[in-house]
């Protein structure tokens, strides 16, 4: 849809001061742009809406949404997108050409993003550096979360869509991924209690702490890293591990690091991650070792929280949900469906956390 300048070149007169003549100059200039738009000579638009702009007269605000399309038709789009916001944000949405400036915002957005090869290759150099935790892909789909089996909180069974594919830490995050994190921000190392460190699963985080490594490191990668909902980590517990670890199967001696699922010979401390088998997916160390971090706020019964991060605006006087029980936790609790909490500012020596990355 072609727009004739000539129509609004009164509009445009009407709001200009003139200043030693200025009038005529821009009377020719709007006439000549008009004249080059219509016919669709967008270079020679430019040109004249240019030396409008370098004229000392005041334009009507239409005069940016006009000079932001033919930016756009000229491939200058990070000018087109300037213009273009300039006109959304200073008329209503019910004015003429709202609707087509803020399309073509969109447009100039995408248009921007396709002109940016290099940043996707440094993403791919990024994410391979060391220190980044190894993540698995996870597909969209359904399942029942909760049991009937145990205490009220684990009820009632419902069914959960997980709606898109996430991928999630193979591994629980590591004291060594940890403290690259600690490092670079020049925080206090977290306690290791005196067992170790390195490929040990990070104990004694908050909430935050958590959260604040996530933030980093999705900075630092260019990729999005949260803590995984209530939802995504049972939905990827019940996953082909002792038949889903359901009521009547337990975890036995060597199966996990649990208080009773330790040989005699064992000391009572965290374990390095991946000591021991992982589910159908490739996950390891769901249940046992420690306790991990959901960003959802824990419910005594189901409301559909378990399915989203909570508000982080929200959280006084709430807990978070926590999953998988830790190295103290006897077997019989490490189940997927079994659900714990504690406070966002809670830390301990059974309590770590996995990430998820959220996939285009």
């Amino acid at each position: 849809m072609k727009y004739y300048l000539i129509c609004i070149f009164v509009i445009f007169l009407s709001c200009v001061t003139t200043v030693n003549g200025a009038v005529k100059d821009a009377n020719y200039y709007l006439k000549k742009a008009s004249a080059a738009y219509n016919q669709g000579d967008y270079p020679r638009a430019e040109q004249a809406f240019r030396q409008l702009l370098k004229m000392k007269v005041s334009l009507h605000r239409d005069f940016y949404y006009f000079y932001g399309k033919t930016l756009f038709h000229n491939g200058h789009y990070k000018k087109s997108e300037h213009n273009l916001s300039l006109y959304t944000e200073t008329v209503s949405n019910n004015s003429k050409y709202s609707a087509d400036a803020k399309r073509l915002l969109l447009q100039t957005e995408k248009k921007l993003a396709q002109q940016k090869p290099k940043k996707t290759k440094k993403k791919k150099k990024i994410a391979r550096l060391p220190n980044v935790p190894e993540m698995i892909r996870i597909s969209a789909g359904s399942f029942t979360m909760g049991s009937n089996h145990g205490s009220a909180d684990q009820k009632p069974p419902h069914k959960v869509k997980i709606k898109k594919d996430f991928a999630i830490g193979k591994y629980e995050v590591t004291f060594s991924q940890y403290d690259a994190f600690a490092k670079a921000n020049r925080l206090k190392k977290t306690d290791d209690f005196g067992w170790g460190r390195g490929n040990r699963p990070v104990i004694n985080v908050s909430l935050q702490n958590a959260k604040d490594y996530a933030l980093w490191l999705s900075k630092k990668t260019n990729r999005i890293f949260r803590l995984p909902t209530e939802a995504e980590w049972e939905y990827v517990a019940r996953t082909g591990f002792k038949k889903q670890l359901g009521f009547n199967d337990l975890l036995g001696l060597g199966d996990a690091n649990c208080d009773d699922c330790r040989y005699f010979w064992e000391s009572a401390q965290t374990m390095e991650v991946g000591s021991f088998d992982a589910n159908k997916y490739g996950v390891h160390d769901l249940f046992g070792n420690v306790w991990e971090w959901t960003c959802s706020t824990y419910t005594r019964q189901y409301t559909g929280d378990e399915r989203y991060c909570a508000d982080k605006n929200d959280l006084i006087g709430k807990t978070i949900a926590v999953r998988g029980g830790g190295w103290n936790s006897f077997s019989a609790i490490l189940r997927s469906y079994v659900r714990y909490n504690n406070f966002p500012n809670y830390f301990s020596n059974e309590q770590g956390f996995r990430l998820v990355e959220e996939l285009e």
